[in-house]
């Protein structure tokens, strides 16, 4: 319904008239975003601007949701180094976090996270080889490790040895339950 209500430029509130849907709104917002990606560019000076404006706006709160993410993290106890800290550092490949000590998520061994603010989406391959050669040198570098979407993936998005997938909220509730069990 998205990509069908494209050239109207939809929001959330627009598509959720057209359907029946228990989706998340974030979840909408991307599915949205997705099918608006497939316009042509407004190249006109105020298109630009628009785009540069949404561009400005999508990277703040992906900033802000990394950072909660990142203090959920902290607050259950676990020791890492953030991304800016590892570049602090000069360590290299830099994940957004690199446990101190491997942790095991639902008894997967967990060197490293990379957490995502969208859905992953199989269809978008642009993201997708380049997050897989992204994960690509956090194996090979660091070990296994979790990708975490803030909004969910299709299954199979990222199926690569030594690379585990996690739907937010799940991914902290599991590591809740483990925290809780370890203290």
């Amino acid at each position: 319904m998205a990509c069908r209500l494209r050239f109207m430029k939809p929001d959330v509130d627009m598509l959720l008239r057209c359907i029946d849907t228990q989706l998340d709104t974030m979840v909408i917002s991307a599915l949205i975003e997705a099918a608006l990606r497939l316009l042509p560019p407004d190249n006109s000076s105020s298109g630009r601007a628009e785009a540069e404006e949404r561009m400005r706006q999508k990277k703040e709160r992906a900033l802000i949701q990394e950072t909660s993410f990142i203090d959920k993290m902290r607050n259950f106890g676990y020791q890492f180094k953030t991304e800016r800290e590892q570049k602090e550092l000069r360590l290299s490949p830099t994940p957004d976090i690199r446990f101190h000590e491997p942790v095991s998520v639902n008894g997967h061994s967990c060197h490293w996270i990379e957490y995502k603010n969208y859905f992953g989406f199989k269809a978008n391959p642009f993201i997708t080889s380049k997050n897989k050669k992204q994960f690509r040198k956090y194996v090979s570098g660091l070990g296994p490790g979790a990708v975490v979407y803030r909004l969910g993936y299709e299954i199979e998005h990222i199926a690569m040895i030594g690379v585990e997938t996690f739907r937010e909220a799940e991914f902290l509730n599991n590591l809740g339950q483990e925290s809780r069990l370890r203290n």
